[in-house]
């Protein structure tokens, strides 16, 4: 059985635990598929970010697939160094619902990056992106 189909047909307690598997099976992959080693750091990001753009999901589920996969490893990036929780959370202006990271009052939505990087390129960069982000949140942090 692929990884892809032993999480989507395993069942989990909690969305935390569900992003927390796919960000493990994303560890795995990269440091097999791509001599990568993923460890949570931020700086792990920049090494995402190479693992990105070797990868060529396409559209569709492939590309579903792939927006879980290491946006639920982006996703725990995050949580690993920013206390935060997974939630389900309707994206502003649409009607579609997606895991999304609750930090300090704040929404972060790493599976939509991750699918823009994939599909945008390098102007979607990953590390500049949490640098960003992370500066944002100890600044509120600091503020609170």
């Amino acid at each position: 059985m692929s990884a892809k189909d032993r999480l989507q047909q395993q069942q989990f307690e909690s969305l935390d635990e569900m992003m927390a598997a796919f960000a493990q099976e994303a560890v795995r992959q990269a440091a097999e598929s791509h001599g990568m080693m993923l460890d949570f750091s931020p700086e792990s990001v920049a090494r995402l970010d190479t693992v990105l753009a070797a990868e060529k999901p396409g559209t569709g589920t492939d590309l579903e697939w792939a927006t879980k996969l290491w946006g639920g490893y982006f996703g725990e990036v995050f949580r690993h160094n920013h206390p935060g929780n997974w939630v389900m959370a309707v994206y502003p202006g649409s009607e579609i619902s997606m895991p999304v990271i609750e930090v300090s009052g704040s929404q972060l939505y790493p599976l939509l990056k991750v699918q823009r990087r994939l599909t945008m390129g390098p102007a979607e960069d990953l590390a500049s992106f949490y640098a960003k982000v992370s500066a944002a949140l100890q600044a509120r942090a600091k503020a609170n």
